[in-house]
């Protein structure tokens, strides 16, 4: 029989010393299996979150229905003041003339313009459109008229002379400038100046009667035909009218006063 050191020195030894070294930890492992583990203490319960407040939300705003807004009314000549067979008459914004204007200079109001170049300027124009009698012309280019026939609505009277005649601004430059013109550009006084969009805006009458008439208003001027101030006082109003001009208070009871000739 081999000793233990001869035992482990041979093959035979060696496989007999794992066998019993493998018996020997299952037995360990048994044997620490049955003994029973220490109690794990337990955690600690956390304490119930209240549920999120869930956010109200604001209603949706009323959408209030579309109105529509009145513009105010403009300082205007009182309709009452007007018969009621005169009730197409505008009434135009009545203010004072303002206390600081710039200087009027006519020459800001270019007239007398040629604006479809046929050498027929505006006051050449107004002159063959209101002869009740044919024309003649100082030359033959035709441009500048010399003779025809116009009944001057200012007095009532008929000339043949052109040179007798002025082509009168029914409301005078110096008045559409103080009446609010003041503030257009130089392309707009031009066209104020030399318009033929309404008959009277422009009118051929007596040299003397327009000169005296000069820059006034119908405060201080009236035709001295008595005939023509009802038409007259239409026609200014007219023209103001179209072109958003101002007229004083002194200047639209005029106005009223030759209406009531109508």
């Amino acid at each position: 029989m081999l000793g233990g050191r001869q035992l482990l020195k041979s093959r035979r030894g060696r496989v007999l010393l794992g066998t019993l070294l493998s018996v020997l930890a299952v037995a360990v492992l048994a044997f620490s299996g049955c003994q029973s583990l220490p109690d794990i203490p337990s955690l600690p319960r956390l304490p119930e979150l209240p549920a999120p407040a869930v956010p109200t939300l604001a209603p949706e705003p009323t959408v209030s229905p579309a109105v529509t807004l009145t513009p105010a009314p403009r300082s205007v000549a009182p309709a009452s003041t007007i018969p009621a067979d005169r009730a197409a008459v505008p009434r135009l914004n009545i203010a004072p003339v303002p206390g600081r204007l710039p200087d009027y200079d006519r020459k800001d109001w270019k007239h007398w313009t040629d604006a479809d170049r046929d050498c027929q300027n505006t006051r050449a124009e107004v002159l063959i459109a209101e002869s009740t009698a044919p024309v003649t012309f100082t030359r033959d280019q035709e441009c500048t008229v010399a003779t025809g026939q116009w009944l001057d609505p200012f007095t009532g009277t008929t000339f043949t002379e052109a040179g007798d005649l002025d082509v009168d601004h029914l409301v005078p430059l110096a008045n559409a400038h103080r009446s609010g013109g003041w503030r257009w550009s130089a392309d707009r006084k031009r066209q104020f100046a030399n318009s033929l969009a309404y008959a009277n805006h422009l009118a051929a009458v007596s040299a003397a009667a327009n000169r005296a008439k000069g820059a006034k208003g119908p405060e201080g001027w009236q035709p001295p035909n008595p005939d023509h101030h009802c038409q007259y006082a239409r026609d200014w109003i007219a023209v103001k009218d179209e072109w958003g001009l101002t007229a004083t208070a002194a200047e639209w009871a005029a106005l009223e006063d030759m209406l009531g000739e109508c």
